[in-house]
């Protein structure tokens, strides 16, 4: 069997049709969803890209891969997927989307035969996919394995015409203005005396145009957005997930003509999510409620029939399931080392649950969850923290998430610690991360990079 995998870049679940969003956001990924195996509460195992990635591939928790930051590459000793099925026989080749995943940068070159790097920020999927498809079309007599890497929905919202303004046409409010001179469609001196704008718009503008504008101002909407801007600010993330999901159509069909499509196993997923207002983060990932680590998850397996799984699993658990799938002979040394579990009892009906608990971590190792029967508890970083001015600080927090889904109810202050869950989450989470740890910004690192990289992780937030 052949294996697509494809990963989107801060891509919410809840955002997309098969998920119970607009059905017109996602039609093509709908279409495929609903000839596979739909997995409906599925958590990445951190809140940024190169970490989650590097989770993906080596089904490590980032306390076990040891990567919490855009900029720190994976080490040597840790084996990844492209490598095992390298070692298998795959031809195996990688597209990526985003200069930080490089594999200089990422150290996710392991075990591709060919790994497309960028000297871009960001990639259109159109670019993206042409690459993509190119290769595949040269290696169709080849057992291959080909990770594509889609990075559209991330900041900054751009998405190309008519996919602009597809969901909100007749809009021409601040959250137009401001986003036109944020991805440089216009300039921020052209309507800074528009006597329409607040004085906070007006001087978010004037910064912009003196060159002191601080993406952090965004994430904590220090602008001015108001609730009409932000309903028009996500329709241009829909517009980048139905940008997106076109060209995936197109990769769909390529399969069809290449008569690929009952010999390649397609998966699909996330590398985490992003906040759209929720707990006061706007666009962007930071923290680890639950919209910056929902991600969809699908699994299309020729011959199998379709279905829809509850129960909780992680983007981790990909790689033990493909192996356990394809029933490819891995030794007992690595296959310890692995932290995720197979999917396949779930997909067989065999069990109803893989995992007791759950852990997520926050970028920069500020924060450590556990999840539990419906239940997460965060815990913050206590000891040795700096002040990281590009991330989010956590209280800790004890959510019951069924009746409490966007966790707006912080159990602990209110003393409301449903019969010692507290205790026991709190117990069961340091057991399993030390009572303390320290915070990661991997300083050195970054450093090594070189300006004109430094500069697009400066513009996508990730650093100041």
């Amino acid at each position: 069997m052949n294996i697509i995998f494809i990963t989107v870049d801060t891509l919410r679940a809840d955002h997309l049709g098969c998920y119970g969003y607009n059905k017109n956001t996602s039609p093509y990924i709908n279409a495929l969803a609903a000839k596979s195996i739909q997995f409906m509460d599925v958590s990445s195992v951190i809140n940024n890209t190169n970490p989650s990635h590097i989770s993906i591939f080596t089904s490590e928790y980032p306390k076990n891969h040891k990567v919490y930051t855009n900029w720190k590459p994976l080490g040597k000793d840790h084996l990844t997927l492209a490598e095992i099925l390298k070692d298998q026989g795959y031809k195996t080749a990688a597209f990526v989307s985003a200069n930080h995943l490089n594999s200089n940068i990422s150290g996710l070159g392991k075990g591709f035969d060919f790994y497309s790097n960028t000297q871009k920020t960001k990639v259109n999927a159109d670019e993206t996919l042409n690459k993509s498809l190119a290769w595949m079309k040269s290696n169709t007599k080849e057992k291959f394995f080909i990770w594509t890497h889609f990075f559209d929905p991330h900041l900054p919202y751009n998405p190309p015409p008519p996919y602009d303004s597809l969901f909100d046409p007749y809009y021409h409010g601040w959250g137009r203005i401001f986003f036109d001179v944020f991805n440089h469609k216009a300039s921020p001196n052209i309507s800074v005396n528009n006597p329409d704008l607040t004085p906070i718009q007006k001087d978010t503008l004037a910064r912009m145009m003196n060159g002191n504008f601080n993406n952090l101002d965004m994430t904590y909407n220090r602008i001015g957005l108001r609730d009409r801007d932000i309903t028009y600010v996500k329709s241009l993330y829909d517009g980048e997930i139905k940008f997106m999901d076109y060209h995936i159509g197109i990769l769909l069909d390529q399969l069809g003509k290449m008569n690929l499509t009952k010999k390649t196993i397609i998966i699909f997923t996330a590398d985490h999510g992003e906040s759209l207002g929720e707990h006061g983060i706007y666009w962007g990932h930071k923290g680890i409620y639950e919209p910056s680590i929902k991600i969809p998850l699908i699994i299309h397996i020729p011959g199998m029939s379709a279905q829809e799984i509850k129960a909780t699993v992680t983007n981790m658990d990909i790689l033990p399931t493909i192996l356990d799938l394809l029933k490819l002979p891995v030794n007992t040394k690595t296959r310890q080392r692995f932290d995720g579990k197979s999917m396949m009892p779930l997909i067989e009906g065999k069990t109803n649950t893989i995992h007791e608990m759950l852990f997520i971590e926050q970028s920069n190792n500020m924060a450590k969850a556990i999840k539990k029967n419906d239940f997460k508890y965060i815990n913050p970083v206590q000891e040795n923290f700096p002040y990281f001015p590009n991330d989010y600080r956590h209280q800790e927090g004890l959510y019951h998430l069924k009746p409490d889904p966007d966790e707006l109810h912080n159990l602990v202050p209110m003393g409301d610690l449903q019969n010692n869950s507290y205790q026991d989450l709190r117990q069961n989470l340091l057991l399993w991360a030390g009572k303390t740890w320290s915070t990661k910004e991997d300083s050195e690192e970054i450093q090594k990079l070189e300006e004109s990289q430094k500069e697009k992780l400066k513009s996508l937030g990730y650093i100041n």
